[in-house]
């Protein structure tokens, strides 16, 4: 009976220790970056529509990079933060992510965000 109890003791602190390891890392880490949420501001064009300036977000500084070779898309530029709220035509919401448009006739976005299985919402 000893032995069970010292053996649970060992794996109560082996635990502790390895949670406080944990948490003192995470605590050492530096603030947002290029590699956590932001967005990513382009010129989107491809062969069914476009160009729009649109912002997707959230975004990494990678997958903006990428988004920027995408099709034609031209222009990518990465910040932290959420895309601007300002002058927007319309957002198309999908699960993952939302694409922002800034131009652009509203009604036929609407229709390529159908496509793409987003929701479309004018003006936000």
């Amino acid at each position: 009976m000893f032995d069970h109890a010292h053996q649970t003791l060992r794996r109560i602190v082996f635990c502790a220790v390895a949670l406080f390891s944990v948490s003192s890392l995470a605590a050492q880490q530096p603030p947002a970056n290029t590699d956590v949420g932001g967005h990513c501001r382009f010129n989107l064009q491809n062969q069914w529509a476009g160009p729009f300036k649109a912002c997707i977000d959230p975004s990494t500084a990678a997958q903006c990079e990428e988004t920027g070779k995408r099709d034609q898309n031209s222009g990518a530029t990465f910040a932290p933060g959420a895309c601007p709220a300002s002058g927007r035509v319309g957002t198309c919401a999908k699960p993952d992510s939302s694409v922002h448009y800034y131009d652009g006739e509203a009604s036929s976005i609407e229709v390529g965000c159908g496509f793409q299985g987003g929701t479309w919402k004018a003006g936000s």
